[in-house]
C-alpha cells in the first residue's frame, strides 16, 4: 500500500507470477506402441506435462542431431520415418511456455516393407521319389522381421492353412505318377 503526503493510505495492491523452474517432461510412442510397421507413413502419440507454466512446443528427430523445426505441441502427429527397412527411432523434446527444453525422449519401431524371400526343394532336391511322403527343406529370408509362417500348394491355387515356419517339413505330393510341383510361399 501507498501512503502520500497528506497521510492517506491507498488500498492494497497485489500481483504474483508462477514460479516454474523445472522443464517439462513427455513421452513419445509410434503407432501405438507397436513392435513392427509395414509403412514408413506413421501415426506418433506424444504426452507433455509441466507443472508450471504448461507445454507449448515440441521438435522432432529421426537421428537425435538433426532436428525439425519446433512446432506447436500436439498430442498426435503424423510422421514419416526414414525410407528402407530396419529399426527407426523417433525422438522428442518438449518446451515449456517459459522457454525450458525437456530432455530427449525416444520410441523405436521395425519398418518391414519388403516381402521375404524363400526357396524350397524336394527330398534335398532328388531328381525322383518313389513314395508321394517327401521332405521338404526350405529357406526364408527377411530383411525386417524376419519369417514367421509358411504356407504350401500342389496347385498354386488351393493353399494349406498357415503355420509356423521351419527349415524342414514332411509332405505329401499328389497322388499319380508324372512331374510334382511343390508351391510354397512364406510370412
Amino acid at each position: 500500500k501507498y501512503i502520500d503526503l497528506n497521510g492517506h493510505v491507498s488500498p492494497v495492491y497485489s500481483d504474483s507470477i508462477v514460479m516454474d523452474t523445472t522443464a517439462p517432461t513427455g513421452t513419445v510412442s509410434i503407432n501405438g506402441g507397436s513392435a513392427i510397421t509395414a509403412s514408413t507413413a506413421v501415426t506418433l502419440t506424444l504426452s507433455c506435462t509441466d507443472a508450471g507454466s504448461g507445454c507449448s512446443q515440441m521438435q522432432l528427430s529421426k537421428d537425435n542431431i538433426t532436428w525439425d523445426a519446433a512446432e506447436t505441441y500436439a498430442t498426435t502427429k503424423s510422421y514419416t520415418l526414414p525410407t528402407g527397412d530396419g529399426v527407426k527411432t523417433v525422438y522428442v523434446k518438449y518446451k515449456d511456455n517459459i522457454g525450458k527444453w525437456s530432455a530427449t525422449y525416444n520410441d523405436t519401431i521395425t519398418v518391414d516393407a519388403t516381402v521375404p524371400t524363400g526357396t524350397i526343394t524336394i527330398n534335398s532336391n532328388a531328381s525322383y521319389a518313389n513314395t508321394a511322403a517327401v521332405t521338404l527343406t526350405l529357406s526364408c529370408t527377411d530383411a525386417g522381421s524376419g519369417c514367421s509362417q509358411m504356407q504350401f500348394s500342389n496347385d498354386n491355387v488351393a493353399w494349406s492353412v498357415a503355420e509356423t515356419y521351419a527349415t524342414s517339413k514332411s509332405y505329401t505330393l499328389s497322388t499319380g505318377d508324372g512331374v510334382k510341383t511343390v508351391y510354397a510361399k512364406f510370412k
